[in-house]
């Protein structure tokens, strides 16, 4: 049987891609209960009496994103910008989710033509040591956007991040599609900096320059409460280095931890505190989560 890649599931039907060629194919309801979703590598054969393509298999998935729900992804691109507030908790937890899953981060700070200096090196020093890259980008502009274009060319991308930070403006500019955005839904709240979703569905759009990407809506609050908190460490690249050479078998890197190496990092500048600061309330949450559950 032939291969394609989901684009896009609407109901029964899902729109595939097989080389340079796009077209719809039925979906069997058993597939339909395993979840079929974007980014599915696919099995599918021609039914010449109905006269329809049908998917008949899912390929066995490299990964899998639960909110937004695409799978295979090489690539994820937190984006971020000042307004709306960005919740930097929220890109930690991002981060440490996209390392379980073997996905290579960046973040893409947006709105680069309304965005002062002084936000853009407060994100570079925070994040700079645990993403491969952080792209300065502005739709309006164009501002970095031949920096994401070699970044994603021949991978499928996605594109996380808060509501209304500029995910499908950035897919606009790139001439993907065009949106008609309610400007009255991108403005940001009087009581809280929150925006709303524009995007209702998890969907590969295929560029002109070889790359599938994902405009996805608003990310919702990530679970990871199952984790045991002694194996976030893995997860903050930028931590991890000290961490592995302290003395301690079973440090837990908290600041009144003597002789720890991850401490004196901290104290020595090398870390963010900033960064760490939101570590331990990850850590602390994490810890509670598993002794409210196991009682321990």
């Amino acid at each position: 049987m032939n291969k394609a890649t989901v684009l896009r599931v609407v109901g029964a039907d899902a729109y595939l891609l097989e080389g340079d060629k796009k077209f719809s194919a039925l979906v069997l309801k058993k597939l339909k209960l395993k979840g079929l979703c974007a980014g599915d590598i696919v099995e599918y054969s021609f039914d010449a009496i109905n006269n329809t393509f049908i998917v008949q298999n899912i390929c066995e998935r490299r990964n899998h994103i639960d909110r937004p729900n695409i799978s295979n992804v090489d690539k994820a691109f937190i984006v971020i910008s000042k307004e709306p507030q960005a919740d930097l908790f929220l890109v930690d937890k991002m981060l440490v989710y996209l390392g379980i899953e073997g996905i290579l981060p960046f973040i893409i700070v947006s709105k680069a033509d309304i965005v002062d200096d002084g936000f853009i090196e407060n994100i570079k020093c925070q994040f700079s040591g645990c993403v491969q890259k952080v792209i300065v980008l502005s739709s309006k502009t164009g501002a970095g956007l031949d920096e994401f274009m070699v970044e994603t060319k021949g991978c499928i991308s996605v594109l996380v991040g808060q509501s209304a930070v500029g995910k499908s403006s950035l897919l606009n500019t790139l001439g993907i599609r065009k949106i008609k955005t309610d400007t009255i839904a991108l403005k940001v709240g009087k009581k809280k900096s929150r925006g709303k979703n524009t995007t209702k569905n998890s969907e590969l759009y295929v560029t002109n320059y070889g790359s599938m990407i994902a405009d996805t809506p608003g990310f919702k609050m990530l679970a990871i409460e199952d984790m045991d908190d002694t194996e976030l460490t893995h997860y903050y690249p930028d931590i991890r280095k000290f961490a592995v050479k302290c003395k301690y078998k079973n440090c837990t890197h908290l600041p009144n931890n003597d002789g720890c190496e991850v401490v004196a990092a901290l104290n020595n500048g090398k870390i963010n505190k900033d960064r760490y600061n939101r570590y331990i309330k990850v850590k602390s949450a994490l810890n509670k989560s598993r002794s409210k559950k196991y009682g321990k």
